[in-house]
C-alpha cells in the first residue's frame, strides 16, 4: 500500500510538472509582444495584430490605405491593400507610416504580383502618427495621407 501511495504521488508531481509546463507556453507567447517605443521597427503581424484596428483610412483610386492602431502595443503602422498593378506601365504602389513627432517613417512597396502589404510599427505612445501612401492606376497617378491618430 505504502508503495502504491508513492507511485500515485510521482505520477500527481509529474502530471502536475507536465500542465505547468503547458500552462506556462501562453505566458511565453505573450511575452513576445512589445510597447510603446519598444515596438519601434518590428512587424505588426508578429508582436500587435491581435487588437489591431483601423482608425483612419481613405481610397486611392480602387487602393485602401489604412492607418492601423494597437491600443496594447501602443503602436502604429500603415497598410495598403487591393493595389494590384501592371509592372509594364505602371508605378509600384506603397504605404509608409509617419510619426509626427520626430519624422520617423516605415515604407513597404506592394510585391510584383500581389495586392498588399503592410509597413513595420512606429511607437504612438502620447504622440500621432499618419499613413500615406500611392496607388497608380495607369491611367492616373493617386497619392494622399490619412489623418493624424
Amino acid at each position: 500500500m505504502k508503495h502504491r501511495t508513492t507511485l500515485m504521488r510521482t505520477a500527481a508531481a509529474i502530471l502536475l510538472a507536465g500542465g505547468g509546463l503547458l500552462a506556462g507556453t501562453p505566458a511565453h507567447a505573450a511575452a513576445a509582444a512589445c510597447s510603446g517605443s519598444a515596438c519601434d521597427g518590428k512587424d505588426p503581424s508578429v508582436y500587435c495584430q491581435g487588437d489591431a484596428r483601423t482608425v483612419q483610412s481613405l481610397r486611392l483610386g480602387q487602393a485602401l490605405l489604412e492607418l492601423r492602431y494597437s491600443p496594447s502595443c501602443r503602436a502604429a503602422w500603415a497598410r495598403i491593400s487591393n493595389a494590384g498593378y501592371d509592372t509594364r506601365d505602371q508605378f509600384t504602389p506603397y504605404a509608409t507610416v509617419h510619426r509626427n513627432s520626430d519624422g520617423r517613417e516605415y515604407s513597404c512597396s506592394v510585391p510584383n504580383g500581389d495586392t498588399d502589404c503592410y509597413t513595420r510599427m512606429v511607437n504612438d505612445a502620447n504622440v500621432t502618427s499618419y499613413a500615406k501612401g500611392m496607388w497608380d492606376s495607369g491611367a492616373r497617378i493617386y497619392e494622399d495621407r490619412t489623418g493624424s491618430y
